[in-house]
């Protein structure tokens, strides 16, 4: 979908503490809605959530088996329901997302949003329980086994695992480098009674966004909304991140057996403070390392072949940024090397206008090709609920016309501010 055509987003306070961000479209046959409770990242507090996540897209109390609420989900055209928790930065959302066909699509006419968030609603405000009021046990502890599989399998993915330890070397004592599944420890020891605990955390007291992207218009989404999602007020706001601050050049190499080596290099990058900022590290991001025609992708890999692959990923709320390449075995340093010789032509400024040209309508491109998914869409909203500044919320033409204006000086300044952090090899 083009630029032109995509709808604009309205965001809603519903209470205090609950707010509704949603965009207008008629291009889809279907619609996406997501109620996301925020809560900080803490590693004392994230394995609860998640497994309560697990618990909520079971049964509920009217539908006491799994079998009784897929059944209600598949009178319904088989709609979509589930549970999850994601991290922003040093933020941990936990998530329902429901998914369903508009109303437009059904054989009669029929009302399908507001039924479908009436099932919503029983999934959040009326979960099973057992006499004494808590999650049952035995359901729990079939839970812990999943999740806690799941947890310990990310050492499969060597270049998730690789990402998550550089987090933990550059930020120990950080929320950043808190799993958002929690620990497996952490999982074992969680009871129904605890589980009891974090729901009701969640429903009384964690911020509440809400997002839609869909063709129901603003009386009808209300209307839904207001039926079926009745959240009390709540004085809580996410809470911004901790910034990340420079320690010091660490290099540290860890030894897996595995074929090849994931090489992680952690820069402090200079924290972005508003829209523009944001919009120069995009279109750094761009030249530098996070596109198939950036410098690391076709000096690093093609032209020297160092590496299979070699990607950046900023993460510039907490002030930090990684190159993430996989290597073989004795070709590490040499990879290290040529990345940080990149980095410093960013400094310098050596990357041509043509570059800077492409760079920029590239991620204008991504912009305005957000509309081709519901979930790009309610993804883009919450991300913008979730930075609570006054010039960020739902102007993709705000954003549009920041990146346009981003210039050469602009982009070598901020890469005049990076400082490597961490080198990390694995394998």
């Amino acid at each position: 979908m083009s630029f032109e055509k995509l709808p604009g987003f309205r965001d809603i306070q519903i209470a205090e503490g609950v707010r509704l961000s949603y965009c207008r479209t008629e291009d889809f046959k279907s619609s996406l809605m997501t109620v996301s409770f925020v809560s900080p990242l803490d590693k004392e507090t994230a394995s609860g959530y998640s497994l309560l996540t697990n618990m909520l897209s079971l049964a509920t109390a009217g539908y006491k088996t799994m079998r009784d609420f897929s059944t209600a989900k598949d009178e319904l055209y088989a709609l979509g329901l589930d549970s999850y928790v994601q991290r922003r930065g040093e933020l941990l959302l936990v998530t329902l997302e429901l998914s369903c066909i508009a109303d437009e699509y059904t054989l009669d006419g029929e009302k399908l949003l507001y039924k479908a968030t009436a099932l919503l609603g029983e999934a959040i405000f009326s979960p099973l329980l057992d006499k004494d009021g808590n999650f049952p046990q035995s359901a729990v502890e079939s839970e812990k086994v999943n999740l806690i599989n799941e947890i310990n399998s990310i050492i499969e993915n060597k270049q998730a695992y690789a990402v998550k330890r550089a987090k933990e070397l550059l930020c120990p004592d950080e929320p950043f480098s808190v799993d958002a599944a929690g620990s497996a420890e952490a999982v074992e020891k969680l009871t129904g009674a605890d589980l009891r605990r974090y729901y009701d955390k969640c429903v009384n007291e964690l911020p509440v966004i809400i997002t839609y992207a869909g063709s129901a218009n603003e009386e009808y989404l209300r209307q839904c909304v207001n039926d079926h999602l009745r959240f009390s007020p709540r004085t809580g706001k996410p809470v911004p991140p901790v910034t990340h601050r420079f320690g010091g050049l660490k290099k540290i190499d860890e030894r897996l057996d595995m074929e090849e080596r994931i090489l992680v290099l952690g820069f402090e990058c200079g924290l972005p403070a508003n829209i523009y900022d944001r919009a120069v590290l995009s279109v750094f991001d761009e030249i530098y390392g996070g596109s198939s025609t950036s410098k690391l992708f076709m000096n690093v890999r093609e032209k020297k072949g160092l590496c299979y692959y070699c990607s950046s990923y900023p993460s510039g709320r907490k002030n930090l940024f990684f190159v993430v390449s996989a290597v073989e075995r004795d070709s590490a340093g040499q990879a290290a090397d040529a990345i940080i010789k990149e980095t410093d032509a960013m400094r310098r400024g050596d990357f041509s206008d043509g570059e800077l040209d492409q760079a920029k309508k590239s991620v204008i491109r991504s912009l305005k090709t957000m509309g081709s998914g519901l979930a790009s869409l309610t993804g883009y909203m919450l991300g913008q609920a979730l930075l609570g500044t006054e010039d960020t919320f739902g102007s993709i033409e705000k954003n549009i016309n920041a990146i346009e204006s981003v210039t050469r000086g602009d982009v070598s300044a901020l890469a005049q501010r990076f400082k490597l952090e961490l080198i990390y090899t694995l394998g």
